[in-house]
């Protein structure tokens, strides 16, 4: 095409636009640059000659920045996510609150010495403020969602280099290697979206574990004690009571994750897994990718934002059901013991035990931040269905084979009850308590022996869900 192409008159750019955003998208600029008092052929001619192109060109890749490799710009994710809690959320701790809520947790950990037979965790009790907690999170936030960013890249990528055909010549310049300018849109697009997610797990989150995945590495119990006071403020509870329970419970959730060598690796790997091997939605995409077009600003603020909850084909194969099912009903087994565990522990020491654990419960199945986070992000749902079967079958498992052959079922997976023995924990334990305490003891003796002659052990998937 030639300079007079683009000339007054001729609307052979404006059919391309059309081909590239879509007729609706297009005809909104068209009209857009009329109301502003310009004649869009000379506007277009304008822009698209050479000084004003390096003009456009550079604004465009100062909004890209540098996304690094891989599929999202995480930079760009951290920096959101610091700018959202800057803005919206900021929170100070005083000295007396940090020292408050590290004496919490401390309090809880003597406190769950007569309800576990899990050693307490090894690293510092932490108090941290919302900016410290995102800070911690990202390393495994990054880590569950990288998957789903590459899917979600590779997708658009398909759809704009189909479009990418259609570019005038002198447009083209715009963006250099599409193939490139797609990767980096979308990945700072996606910077921006995981971003807004990880500021809204900090500003909720009562600990490291409240949103049913261990989101930090290491052995220590954390809280956000500006969380935690946020949800206490509408309680008729004192708030010392709250924090106290908090504590109990997340020191309880870090002593299984710890102190169980093989449960965090499982969940986390267990959800990069599912979301690596979700379809997308190829049709969804292509209208996103209008919208994304269409909504393009120069500032990565305003950058539209992806429905990720559309673009997984929700008709999982039959190994991807079975895959979530698992998961669930691990997490469920997860925050059922935390439940159970945290009820003994604090039930000789604060008057208001009972209606705290009702609050807990309904929160975490009804409010809890990761509801939304993970399923919006992630397309699966990584709620605890099981949790109260699943508290039930703990109380149970206490009082058939006590406390420590409780938590003796979390030296291997195999050992875990399936979804239908939480319907019915009577029949998982039979009536010969003295029988299940044999097979346990048979049970954790070869696996020991077979370690120490150098095998693997067994690792079939846990609780087979029936």
């Amino acid at each position: 095409m030639s300079n007079s192409d683009m000339g007054p008159g001729n609307d052979g750019w404006q059919d391309r636009l059309r081909a590239i955003l879509g007729p609706e998208a297009a005809d909104r600029l068209i009209e857009q640059i009329r109301n502003q008092g310009q004649d869009p052929d000379q506007f277009m001619s304008q822009m698209l000659n050479p000084a004003n192109l390096a003009l456009v060109t550079n604004q465009i890749q100062q909004m890209l920045g540098s996304s690094g490799e891989g599929p999202v710009n995480w930079k760009l994710a951290e920096r959101v996510a610091r700018e959202t809690i800057t803005n919206q959320h900021l929170d100070r701790l005083t000295a007396d609150t940090a020292d408050r809520t590290r004496a919490s947790l401390r309090t809880a950990s003597l406190w769950l010495d007569a309800a576990t037979a899990l050693d307490p965790t090894t690293g510092p009790n932490m108090a941290l403020s919302r900016l410290d907690m995102l800070a911690h999170s990202l390393s495994t936030f990054r880590r569950l969602l990288e998957p789903v960013g590459s899917n979600v890249s590779r997708a658009f990528s398909e759809i704009f280099r189909e479009q990418a055909e259609h570019i005038p010549p002198q447009m083209a310049g715009l963006f250099g290697d599409p193939g490139g300018f797609v990767n980096k849109m979308i990945a700072s697009v996606l910077g921006v979206q995981y971003g807004g997610a990880l500021a809204e797990l900090a500003a909720e989150s009562f600990g490291s574990t409240d949103t049913g995945v261990p989101l930090m590495e290491g052995s220590s119990a954390v809280l956000v004690p500006t969380n935690v006071a946020g949800f206490a403020k509408d309680l008729e509870i004192p708030d010392e009571e709250v924090l106290l329970f908090a504590a109990v419970r997340e020191a309880a959730a870090a002593r299984l994750y710890t102190r169980v060598p093989w449960l965090r690796p499982r969940v986390i790997d267990t959800i990069a897994q599912i979301a690596s091997g979700f379809e997308i939605d190829m049709e969804t995409i292509e209208e996103q990718a209008r919208g994304l077009t269409e909504g393009m600003s120069f500032d990565p603020s305003s950058m539209p934002e992806l429905d990720m909850s559309k673009v997984f084909v929700l008709d999982l194969s039959e190994e991807q059901e079975d895959s979530v099912a698992r998961l669930q009903l691990l997490l469920s087994l997860v925050e059922g013991w935390v439940s159970e565990v945290t009820a003994r522990a604090v039930a000789p020491h604060l008057p208001n035990a009972v209606a705290l654990r009702e609050l807990f419960t309904r929160r975490y199945a009804t409010d809890n931040p990761a509801k939304h986070v993970w399923q919006a992000q992630l397309g699966i749902e990584l709620t605890p269905r099981l949790q109260r079967e699943a508290a039930a079958f703990w109380q149970q498992a206490e009082f058939r084979v006590g406390i420590d052959e409780r938590d003796a079922l979390w030296a291997h997976p195999d050992l875990l009850p399936t979804s239908a023995a939480l319907d019915n924990p009577a029949a998982f334990f039979g009536p010969d308590v003295a029988s299940v305490e044999a097979e346990l003891d048979s049970f954790l003796e070869d696996l020991f022996n077979d370690e120490n002659q150098g095998q693997a052990p067994h690792e079939p998937g846990f609780g087979d869900v029936e």
